[in-house]
C-alpha cells in the first residue's frame, strides 16, 4: 500500500450528531442498488424556499452521494489541478464537517465525464471512494471521522472515456471493475478488495474489447440464500460471480452488441441489462443458476437507455432514455404500456421513492412521475444548475449533486 502524494486535510472538525433514526443509502442507487425506498416520501413539486439547506462544493462532481446515519459523503474533483476531493455533510444542517483532499493524476475521458464520477460506498464504520486514472487506480478506506484506514493501487485505464465504474459492498469485499479498451497495455479485470485490510481478496481477469464497459455490478441476496454479484458487460454479457471467492457460477457471452454503462436489474427472475442502441431481459433462476439459452425479449433502440440505469417497480419497468424520452412496459412481457418525453436529456438514474419516480435531466431539472401504468407528469423541479447525478435519500430527506452544489429536500411526511 502506498502513501497519499497529497496530504489530506480535516476542516470544520465539527462532528456533532442530531438525535435521528439510522439511514443507509451505501452505494449507487442505494443498498441494493435497485433505486426504491419504500419507507421514505418525497415531496413532488417544490421551489427553491423548500430546501432546508443548499451549500457549494469545491471543484465539480457527477457521482451520487452515499449516506450513513446523519452523515453524507460526496465527491468532487479539480480536473485541471488533478486534484480530488470528499466531503462529509451533516444531513441536518448541511454543515460540511470535514474535508480531504487529493491529489489524481491525468486522466483522458469523455468531454461529459470526470475524475468525480464513480459514486462511493460506505458501511458502518468506514466510507470507500476510488480515483481511476491512467498511471494507476487507487482505492481509499476512510473512517466516518475522515482518517484515512488504507490506501491500494492497482494499474490505471486505459480508455478514450475514463473510468466510470462505481463501487459495490459485498459482506467483506469492496468490488470494481476496471475494463480497457481492446489494445490496451494492461488487462481488464473485475477486483475485490479486503473491507479491512486492503488486500485483494480476488481479482477475476477479464477480456477487453473495443467497446469497454463502466457499467457498476449489482449484489443479489436470494430468499436468504448465498449472495450472488451480477455483472454486465460487452466483453462478457451477463456473468454471476460468487462475491466471497471470484468465482464464476455462470455466464450468459454474446448478449451485448454495444458499450454497457448502465448497472443491471434483477426483480422476480428476470435480469435486464442494456447497451447502446438495445438492451435485453433474460429469464433467471438464482437458486438453480439455470438461465435463459436467449433473450425472454430484446428491447429496440427507441426505448433503451444507454447511460442511465432502468428501474423496476413491481412489474413495471421504466426506461429513462437518454435522449429524454420515458418508456414504461410491463416486465414480464415488454408491452409498451406508455412512452412520454417529459423533460430534457438525462444522464442520471431514476430512483422511486413513496411510489413517484424521481430523475434529474442534464440541465438540473427533477422530473417526477408516479410509477403508473398509466402517466402522469407530477413536478418539473428546477435545482438551478446541471447534473449528471442521481437523487439519495437520507434521514432528512431527499439529496440532490449537481454540478457544484450539494441540498436537501425536506421529507413530506416529517
Amino acid at each position: 500500500m502506498k502513501s497519499i502524494l497529497f496530504a489530506s486535510f480535516l476542516i470544520l472538525f465539527d462532528f456533532t450528531t442530531e438525535p435521528s433514526e439510522m439511514f443507509e443509502w451505501t452505494g449507487f442507487r442505494g443498498s441494493g442498488g435497485m433505486g426504491i425506498d419504500t419507507k421514505m416520501s418525497a415531496p413532488t413539486s417544490w421551489d427553491k424556499s423548500d430546501y432546508q439547506w443548499e451549500i457549494d462544493l469545491e471543484g465539480t462532481g457527477n457521482a451520487s452521494p452515499v449516506v450513513w446515519g446523519d452523515k453524507i459523503f460526496v465527491t468532487g474533483s479539480n480536473d485541471e489541478n488533478n486534484t480530488g476531493y470528499l466531503f462529509a455533510v451533516s444531513s441536518g444542517s448541511g454543515k460540511i464537517l470535514w474535508q480531504n483532499q487529493f491529489e489524481v493524476t491525468d486522466l483522458a475521458m469523455h468531454p461529459d465525464n470526470n475524475l468525480a464520477t464513480a459514486t462511493p460506498a460506505v458501511d458502518e464504520t468506514q466510507v470507500y471512494i476510488i480515483w481511476y486514472t491512467k498511471e494507476k487506480t487507487t482505492l481509499i478506506a476512510l473512517k466516518h471521522d475522515g482518517s484515512i484506514q488504507w490506501e491500494t493501487d492497482f494499474d490505471g485505464i486505459e480508455s478514450r472515456h475514463g473510468g466510470g465504474s462505481s463501487l459495490l459492498l459485498s459482506e467483506n469485499n469492496v468490488i470494481f471493475t476496471r475494463e480497457q479498451e481492446e489494445g490496451s497495455s494492461v488487462k481488464s479485470s473485475w477486483v475485490a478488495v479486503d473491507k479491512i485490510t486492503g488486500e485483494t481478496a480476488w481479482e477475476l481477469e477479464r477480456e477487453s474489447c473495443a467497446s469497454n464497459s463502466f457499467s457498476t455490478p449489482i449484489l443479489i441476496r436470494n430468499d436468504g440464500k448465498q449472495a450472488q454479484l451480477i455483472f454486465s458487460s460487452k466483453a462478457h454479457g451477463f456473468t454471476c460471480v460468487d462475491p466471497a471467492s471470484g468465482q464464476i457460477l455462470w455466464e450468459r457471452p454474446d448478449i451485448f452488441a454495444h458499450r454497457v454503462i448502465g448497472s443491471p436489474v434483477y426483480s422476480q427472475g428476470l435480469l435486464i441489462g442494456c447497451y447502446k442502441g438495445g438492451g435485453v431481459v433474460l429469464e433467471v433462476d438464482l437458486n438453480t443458476n439455470k438461465i435463459g439459452d436467449s433473450a425472454l425479449y430484446s428491447l429496440p433502440r427507441s426505448v433503451s437507455p444507454y447511460v442511465p440505469t432502468p428501474i423496476v417497480v413491481g412489474d413495471l419497468l421504466f426506461l429513462f432514455m437518454d435522449s429524454g424520452t420515458v418508456t414504461c412496459m410491463k416486465f414480464s412481457t415488454g408491452e409498451v404500456l406508455w412512452k412520454e418525453r417529459p423533460a430534457g436529456a438525462i444522464y442520471g438514474s431514476p430512483i422511486c421513492v413513496g411510489g413517484n419516480l424521481y430523475c434529474i435531466t442534464k440541465a438540473g431539472k427533477v422530473i417526477v412521475i408516479p410509477a403508473d401504468p398509466s402517466y402522469k407528469l407530477t413536478g418539473i423541479n428546477e435545482l438551478g444548475d446541471g447534473s449528471f447525478s442521481t437523487p439519495v435519500m437520507c434521514n432528512n430527506g431527499m439529496v440532490f449533486r449537481t454540478f457544484t452544489k450539494l441540498m436537501l429536500l425536506e421529507n413530506s411526511n416529517k
